[in-house]
């Protein structure tokens, strides 16, 4: 793995282990998610024996992929310029050739294990705890689906919760290793494996798909087999990291979340909860009642206000931040 310094790097991860870092101001909902007993339990899905979670997290890269643990700690820090190489390695103008990205990636397990640390240290965005706090205050049912489960950690989270989970993925590297760890580990969880199977029917009470929307090469369709797949009432926890092009954000396939979250809702799922303004949850509804398709035509009209608000709100910030840089070259 060769190392970039020219290009800016959206994905270099922090180690707060060798000098802990200034404590981030969070959100409410984030710093209830923190102290909570979930976040306990997160923290135990990743230690192995009595090592801490940094340790464990590299010590198992290393026996899995065969890297010394030193090693493991480069390439989770500098997983994106990893992942831009694999990227790189052949066309990916095709939902064809996308889906081989998918199938051969192997930096994405060093970069999700280490953002599953940097939750339990506060710095990073405890996304799986948010969720499964909500799932066990919401009591719908306990059959719960990790959509684009990667490493597992979620679905772990959710078993130790009492939740009979599911992971599935449509990543074969990410979803035998998720299902190596979970063995280890001692937990249990179905796997799908999503080029091979396809989800049940009306299987599921909560799915979560955290960090993994905006990578599905035809988002209509998955939509649509997420509403299949979940019970009527059930809800979906989710999220739209939508990116600019950059380096790094090659596999960030959408642009527009508000066209994302639209086309979301026609499948037949309404937000009804917002955490920290960065996980969603939405409620699987029937999308074929007259008044449900009256409220979408709605929707669709007030698209081009909505994204109208976002460009007078990026202008206004560009404004500001050319306004700092003069101030500060005088």
């Amino acid at each position: 793995m060769k190392q970039k310094d020219t290009l800016p790097s959206q994905g270099v991860h922090v180690d707060p282990t060798p000098e802990p870092l200034p404590r981030r101001s969070w959100h409410p909902d984030v710093d209830e998610a923190l102290a909570s007993a979930e976040m306990e339990t997160f923290r135990s899905v990743l230690v192995v024996g009595d090592q801490d979670v940094r340790t464990s997290i590299l010590h198992e890269l290393s026996e899995y992929h065969g890297y010394t643990p030193d090693e493991c700690l480069k390439r989770c820090l500098h997983w994106e310029d990893w992942s831009v190489e694999e990227w790189a390695a052949a066309d990916r103008s095709t939902p064809e050739g996308i889906q081989e990205f998918y199938q051969s990636v192997q930096s994405w397990a060093f970069d999700l294990m280490w953002y599953a640390y940097l939750q339990t240290t506060g710095d990073g965005y405890p996304a799986s705890v948010i969720a499964a706090r909500f799932a066990q205050a919401v009591g719908t049912g306990r059959d719960h689906l990790d959509f684009g489960s990667g490493t597992g950690t979620t679905a772990q989270l959710f078993a130790r919760l009492g939740f009979r989970t599911t992971m599935a993925d449509i990543s074969e590297p990410l979803l035998t290793y998720a299902g190596w760890r979970v063995e280890r580990h001692g937990d249990q969880a179905k796997r799908i494996l999503l080029t091979t199977d396809e989800l049940p029917t009306d299987a599921y009470d909560v799915i979560t798909a955290l960090d993994t929307l905006v990578h599905v090469t035809d988002f209509d369709a998955t939509a649509r087999d997420l509403r299949r797949a979940i019970r009527d009432g059930g809800y979906l926890l989710a999220n739209f990291d939508i990116r600019k092009d950059a380096h790094g954000s090659q596999w960030h396939l959408y642009d527009d979340v508000h066209d994302v979250e639209h086309r979301l809702r026609a499948a037949g799922f309404v937000r009804t909860h917002s955490f920290a303004g960065i996980t969603n949850c939405y409620r699987a509804v029937d999308p074929t009642r007259p008044v449900f398709k009256l409220a979408m035509a709605a929707d669709a009209a007030t698209l081009p206000v909505k994204r109208g608000r976002d460009r007078a709100r990026d202008a206004v910030r560009a404004a500001r931040a050319k306004a700092r840089k003069a101030v500060r070259g005088n």
